[in-house]
Protein backbone atom coordinates (compact mmCIF):
# COMPACT_ATOMS: atom_id res chain seq x y z
CA UNK A 1 0.00 0.00 0.00
CA UNK A 2 1.51 3.38 -0.95
CA UNK A 3 2.28 5.87 1.78
CA UNK A 4 0.31 9.09 1.95
CA UNK A 5 1.43 12.50 3.14
CA UNK A 6 4.31 14.77 2.35
CA UNK A 7 7.22 13.09 0.60
CA UNK A 8 10.62 14.41 1.70
CA UNK A 9 12.97 14.37 -1.26
CA UNK A 10 16.04 16.22 -2.45
CA UNK A 11 15.25 19.73 -3.61
CA UNK A 12 18.79 20.45 -4.72
CA UNK A 13 22.28 19.05 -4.48
CA UNK A 14 23.18 18.50 -0.81
CA UNK A 15 25.59 21.01 0.74
CA UNK A 16 28.86 19.13 1.38
CA UNK A 17 30.61 18.95 4.75
CA UNK A 18 33.85 16.97 4.93
CA UNK A 19 35.18 15.71 8.25
CA UNK A 20 38.97 15.41 8.31
CA UNK A 21 40.87 14.68 11.53
CA UNK A 22 37.52 14.99 13.33
CA UNK A 23 36.96 18.57 12.14
CA UNK A 24 34.07 19.44 9.79
CA UNK A 25 34.48 22.02 7.01
CA UNK A 26 32.91 24.32 6.08
CA UNK A 27 31.51 25.67 9.31
CA UNK A 28 28.89 26.92 9.28
CA UNK A 29 27.11 25.40 6.30
CA UNK A 30 23.94 27.01 4.91
CA UNK A 31 21.00 25.24 3.30
CA UNK A 32 17.53 26.32 2.19
CA UNK A 33 14.43 25.32 4.14
CA UNK A 34 14.02 21.59 3.45
CA UNK A 35 17.59 21.40 2.11
CA UNK A 36 20.15 18.68 2.70
CA UNK A 37 23.69 18.36 4.07
CA UNK A 38 25.96 15.52 3.00
CA UNK A 39 28.54 14.65 5.68
CA UNK A 40 31.60 12.84 4.31
CA UNK A 41 33.99 11.17 6.73
CA UNK A 42 37.50 11.36 5.24
CA UNK A 43 38.99 9.63 8.29
CA UNK A 44 39.56 5.96 9.06
CA UNK A 45 37.62 6.20 12.32
CA UNK A 46 33.86 6.38 12.84
CA UNK A 47 32.18 9.37 14.51
CA UNK A 48 28.85 10.26 16.07
CA UNK A 49 27.00 13.39 14.99
CA UNK A 50 24.98 15.01 17.78
CA UNK A 51 22.42 17.65 16.74
CA UNK A 52 20.51 20.24 18.81
CA UNK A 53 18.76 23.62 18.60
CA UNK A 54 17.53 26.39 20.89
CA UNK A 55 20.67 27.56 22.62
CA UNK A 56 21.93 24.11 23.63
CA UNK A 57 18.87 23.20 25.73
CA UNK A 58 17.49 20.40 23.53
CA UNK A 59 19.95 17.56 22.97
CA UNK A 60 18.29 14.45 21.52
CA UNK A 61 18.84 11.12 23.22
CA UNK A 62 19.99 9.63 19.89
CA UNK A 63 23.02 10.50 17.75
CA UNK A 64 23.83 9.45 14.18
CA UNK A 65 26.88 7.29 13.47
CA UNK A 66 29.01 8.32 10.50
CA UNK A 67 31.14 5.26 9.61
CA UNK A 68 34.82 5.62 8.71
CA UNK A 69 35.31 6.57 5.07
CA UNK A 70 31.57 6.82 4.47
CA UNK A 71 28.98 9.54 4.08
CA UNK A 72 25.39 10.28 5.03
CA UNK A 73 22.78 12.86 4.19
CA UNK A 74 20.56 14.72 6.65
CA UNK A 75 17.61 16.85 5.61
CA UNK A 76 16.04 19.88 7.23
CA UNK A 77 12.32 19.62 7.77
CA UNK A 78 10.42 21.48 5.05
CA UNK A 79 7.85 22.93 7.48
CA UNK A 80 7.50 26.69 7.66
CA UNK A 81 8.19 26.60 11.40
CA UNK A 82 11.72 25.37 10.69
CA UNK A 83 12.64 28.31 8.45
CA UNK A 84 15.44 30.49 9.89
CA UNK A 85 16.71 27.82 12.29
CA UNK A 86 20.28 27.24 13.35
CA UNK A 87 20.89 23.55 13.97
CA UNK A 88 24.04 23.00 16.01
CA UNK A 89 26.02 19.80 15.93
CA UNK A 90 29.07 18.15 17.45
CA UNK A 91 31.38 15.59 15.90
CA UNK A 92 32.07 13.08 18.66
CA UNK A 93 34.12 9.95 19.09
CA UNK A 94 32.05 6.79 19.52
CA UNK A 95 32.80 7.08 23.26
CA UNK A 96 31.19 10.55 23.24
CA UNK A 97 34.34 12.71 23.37
CA UNK A 98 34.62 15.93 21.38
CA UNK A 99 37.05 15.50 18.47
CA UNK A 100 38.42 19.07 18.65
CA UNK A 101 38.37 20.33 22.28
CA UNK A 102 40.17 23.57 21.32
CA UNK A 103 37.22 24.40 19.06
CA UNK A 104 34.64 23.73 21.76
CA UNK A 105 33.04 21.17 19.46
CA UNK A 106 30.09 23.24 18.29
CA UNK A 107 29.34 23.54 14.59
CA UNK A 108 26.20 24.71 12.80
CA UNK A 109 23.83 24.25 9.90
CA UNK A 110 21.99 27.44 8.98
CA UNK A 111 18.54 26.65 7.58
CA UNK A 112 17.10 29.49 5.53
CA UNK A 113 18.56 32.81 6.64
CA UNK A 114 19.24 31.63 10.20
CA UNK A 115 18.15 35.02 11.55
CA UNK A 116 15.43 33.87 13.93
CA UNK A 117 16.02 35.33 17.41
CA UNK A 118 14.66 32.16 19.08
CA UNK A 119 17.72 30.09 18.11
Amino acid sequence: MPETGTQMSPIATPAPVTITNGIPTPNPVSIPNGGQVQFTNADNTSYMLEFWTKGNDKHPAVSIVLPAGDDLIVQANPGVNDQNTICNYNVLTLAGGITDPADGGSHSIIIGSGNDDDN
